[in-house]
């Protein structure tokens, strides 16, 4: 494998991780009413992960077809981006029960009463409880998402010294 492959490969490992961090960060500081806001400001969330997702597969994909398969570490490398597939996956799925969970109740009827008193605040209080722990599993799983797509570039550089035609650029 070239050196300039490599390095081809572990920036676009830097970039995903900057994104995984950013969505990271969208996450942790999300705030919404459960209800229509909730939908309104968790959805896009959850398309940003998807989307991740996909970017996951393509990088798994791209250095599964190269040829990656002459550097010493291919195995333990690929295992780490599938790992970061997984997490990734479990971020859609954490986004997905967070939007389950939300009370998407919204206005009552007329004459509805099923909302009032105590019994619809429990209700919702219980919603947010489970929108936040949701959350919060969706934030660790970008965390080590991020952690791993940096590890596994870092491994490429650390290859790069073993690539005689090594740039000086």
């Amino acid at each position: 494998m070239s050196a300039s492959e490599l390095l081809h490969h572990e920036r676009q490992l830097h970039h995903l991780a900057r994104e995984f961090e950013t969505l990271h960060v969208r996450v942790r500081d999300v705030s919404y009413t459960p209800g229509a806001d909730a939908l309104r400001r968790i959805g896009p969330l959850l398309l940003a992960a998807q989307d991740l997702t996909a970017t996951a597969l393509v990088r798994l994909n791209a250095l599964h077809n190269s040829t990656f398969a002459a550097v010493a570490g291919r195995r333990a490398s690929l295992e780490r981006l599938s790992s970061v597939l997984v997490a990734s996956s479990l971020v859609n799925n954490a986004l997905a029960r967070a939007l389950q969970a939300n009370p998407g109740e919204g206005e009552p009827a007329p004459g509805d009463r099923s909302h009032d008193g105590m019994a619809g605040t429990a209700r919702q209080a219980e919603a947010i409880l489970l929108i936040v722990g949701h959350l919060d599993e969706a934030a660790t799983q970008l965390e080590l998402s991020a952690t791993a797509c940096r590890q596994l570039a870092a491994g490429i550089v650390r290859n790069l010294t073993g690539v005689e035609s090594c740039p000086t650029n």
